[in-house]
């Protein structure tokens, strides 16, 4: 039996250093080069990472489980278009991913244009559906016959302007994607709040996940009137709710998977007692404990 168990360890042991061998340390994002995503990307990892731009961000997940990178960093909540629900399902609908930290990174929304453009010019606008949800009042304002284009991301949007060199297309995206793409700014800051911020959760796989101390995130799943009573432990355990979203379970009406963030860390035995109380009516599964930046 023990030859057994050491035979078993051994193969463990090599998987886990064949997959850790395998697997880049580089960073994929929602590209192309100059989205708020790549900046969040900088912010976090600093300039000691390969970044790698990608068209999507199933396309940034699906390269973390190839193993093309290691580490994915995706927006999933916005001061003003709220929780960015596809990217946050792709991440908690995966129990292979797991979050090993945040960023917050202040959005400033800008209006670039092919040199020489005047506002009067405009007939199409291209951006991320978040950067027109938050400048929805200025282009209500400024240009409201202008048709709204979604794009895949904001610097999408600008590159699109710059390839076409047409005057009627305009972009909104950030600052840095109008002077990486050469376009002219027309208007600046023209998001509906100056306190606008975009959180991005960096996720990899469980091989691979770190902890931090600030922050705690998990699922859990079941009818929203056993919610409360998970909420009441959680609370008496120590912890303060930071935020809360449901999705749809699709199961049973009325059933919903809830995304409930912490503040704290999440390896404490309380929360782990909490969860183990409410197994019969709340499947739970943290998906980390990290810091936040």
């Amino acid at each position: 039996m023990k030859k057994m168990s050491m035979r078993m360890f051994l193969v463990l042991a090599v998987l886990v250093v064949t997959l850790t061998s395998s697997v880049s340390a580089d960073v994929g994002y929602l590209g192309p080069a100059a989205t708020y995503t790549e900046e969040a990307s900088i912010l976090f990892f600093g300039d000691k990472e390969t970044f790698v731009p990608m068209k999507t961000v199933p396309e940034t997940l699906a390269g973390v489980k190839s193993g093309e990178f290691r580490y994915a960093v995706v927006p999933i909540e916005n001061t003003v278009g709220g929780p960015v629900f596809n990217y946050l399902d792709a991440v908690i609908n995966d129990p292979a991913f797991v979050v090993v930290g945040e960023v917050n990174l202040p959005i400033r929304q800008t209006l670039m244009v092919v040199p020489g453009t005047v506002l009067s010019d405009i007939k199409t606008v291209l951006s991320h559906p978040q950067g027109i949800a938050q400048g929805k009042d200025w282009l209500k304002a400024n240009l409201p016959e202008a048709k709204l284009i979604e794009v895949p991301s904001t610097a999408e949007g600008a590159r699109r302007v710059a390839d076409g060199q047409d005057k009627s297309v305009a972009a909104i995206a950030s600052p840095q994607a109008a002077v990486t793409y050469k376009l002219a700014v027309l208007a600046k800051q023209i998001e509906v709040t100056k306190t606008n911020v975009t959180r991005f959760w960096v996720v990899t796989l469980k091989p691979f996940q770190k902890f931090g101390q600030t922050r705690t995130a998990l699922v859990a799943q079941g009818p929203a009137a056993a919610l409360p009573k998970l909420l009441r432990d959680i609370d008496a355990a120590g912890y303060k709710l930071v935020s809360l979203h449901d999705r749809p379970a699709k199961t049973l009406l009325g059933e919903y998977v809830f995304v409930v963030e912490l503040a704290g860390d999440g390896r404490r035995e309380a929360l782990t007692e909490v969860l183990a109380k409410h197994a019969a009516s709340m499947k739970s599964r943290v998906l980390g404990s990290f810091d936040v930046k």
